[in-house]
């Protein structure tokens, strides 16, 4: 089978050499395409060529991905009642793909046809790899669907337009094991975590007390000491509707309104805050770029709050997580139609939100963040589960996640395997137990969502 791996380790890998050389050999396949950490010279990144004698071989890839750039979920009216300001009127309906945002994810899906296409058979007859493709996206709603049709189209080539789903508008426990009902919240175990995820500190100076402060600043100046005016460091409400948990408050009106400035942003739209027809367009967006930098981390941190709290990532998404972990282990996947993953897939892609990306961080312990984008999850966002065989037989999980730039995706520039531009970012597991290694068997991982599901379910 065509594979992946490196003829010259990184510096790492060769001074491990010495003391562990298959650990090494196992190395220098993970760290293929391993974007630089910041302040280092930008390099061309390869993906890796056919499989050295002595390399490790990929033999599957499993992608979770974010779906492409939509407008709000909310109307424009609501956005303006609660921020007080007029938006930028959007081409779609709340919640929708952009046409923009197809052309970014079809660029997104090209790249990662190309990054892994060594992976894919190869043969004269048109068409013949795309057997080795699958998709599947959540059909809770019409961008997820999309999205998946985008993102199948882009990695056969052409020869698939239609991702495999439930019927349009189902819950699909794979994304959402919460919503259709395979779990049920325990509400006094999530409402105690949610309480002491909301007591941390938010001095000023901490990045969610600075974003609230800067979207005061260009919203409403005043609004904290007006009886209804947008207020963006009121502390924070949690109650229990229908449910569901629902936090109120500064820190849920900052991290809305800065995700709607991004999608603003990257959709190419006037700016919502800085319009002064006085000011060359180039700088009010040079403005806002500076403005998201600083009013994101409330995103984050309400994600990391709300999404990646283990009392409720566990249950929403360890349908997700064993579904991945069991087709790593190269066992049958039934998929939640009662069909099964073809057995000739070998890059498969599930297609969701944001939030699916945040629940399975918590629940295989991964974190990351981006120099040129500041958001983690933006539109776009892709992790991918590698699943290499070592030469003495050893199968091991590397992680990595791709992204788009912010420039990226407002000029739908294509991607390149030049290092921030393109390259993936390689992920180190808090649940491996060698963790400089990034890479976990998968009895490893199994091991550490039990104990996860202990405590959480």
């Amino acid at each position: 089978m065509p594979a992946f791996s490196r003829s010259r380790p990184p510096v790492l890998c060769r001074r491990m050499f010495r003391i562990r050389f298959l650990s090494c050999m196992f190395l220098s396949c993970c760290f293929a395409g391993l974007a630089a950490p910041l302040g280092v010279r930008a390099e061309t990144a390869r993906p890796v060529p056919a499989p050295a004698a002595s390399g490790a071989v990929l033999e599957k890839v499993l992608l979770v991905s974010r779906h492409g750039i939509r407008s709000p979920t909310k109307p424009l009216a609501t956005l303006e009642k609660k921020t007080g300001r007029t938006w930028s009127a959007w081409p779609v309906p709340p919640g929708e793909l952009t046409d923009h945002g197809r052309a970014d994810l079809a660029l997104m899906g090209q790249f990662l046809q190309s990054w892994y296409a060594p992976l894919l058979p190869q043969a004269s007859a048109p068409c013949a790899s795309a057997r080795a493709v699958f998709v599947w996206a959540d059909s809770a709603d019409t961008r997820t669907r999309q999205s998946g049709d985008i993102l199948t189209h882009a990695l056969t080539q052409g020869c698939t337009s239609t991702a495999q789903s439930l019927p349009a508008g189902r819950h699909d426990p794979l994304f959402n094991a919460l919503a259709a009902g395979r779990e049920h919240r325990d509400q006094q175990r999530v409402m105690r975590s949610l309480t002491r995820a909301f007591q941390e500190d938010t001095a000023p100076g901490r990045p969610g007390a600075q974003a609230a402060s800067a979207l005061q600043a260009v919203f409403a100046p005043t609004g904290c000491q007006q009886q209804k005016g947008p207020c963006f460091s009121a502390p924070t409400v949690l109650s229990w509707k229908k449910g569901l948990p629902h936090a109120e408050g500064g820190l849920n009106l900052s991290a809305s309104t800065a995700e709607n400035l991004l999608l603003e942003y990257v959709q190419g739209l006037p700016s919502t805050v800085f319009d002064d027809a006085r000011t060359a367009p180039d700088n009010n967006a040079a403005r806002t770029r500076q403005l998201l930098e600083v009013v994101l981390p409330a995103h984050a941190l309400q994600s990391d709050r709300l999404r990646r709290l283990p009392a409720l990532a566990v249950p929403r998404g360890h349908v997700l997580a064993e579904t991945l972990l069991v087709a790593l282990a190269e066992q049958t996947v039934a998929l939640p139609d009662g069909s099964t993953l073809p057995p000739s897939a070998r890059l498969i892609l599930f297609a969701g939100h944001d939030t699916t990306l945040d629940m399975l961080a918590t629940l295989f312990g991964l974190d990351w963040a981006f120099a040129d984008q500041p958001d983690r999850t933006a539109p776009d966002t892709t992790l991918a589960f590698e699943l290499w065989r070592r030469p003495d037989g050893q199968k091991d999980v590397c992680f990595r996640v791709f992204h788009q730039s912010l420039e990226q995706l407002r000029q739908t520039q294509p991607m390149s395997r030049q290092i921030g531009q393109g390259a993936p970012q390689l992920l180190h597991s808090r649940f491996c137990p060698a963790p400089a290694q990034a890479a976990c068997t998968v009895e490893d991982l199994t091991l550490s969502l039990n104990k996860l599901k202990e405590q959480d379910l």
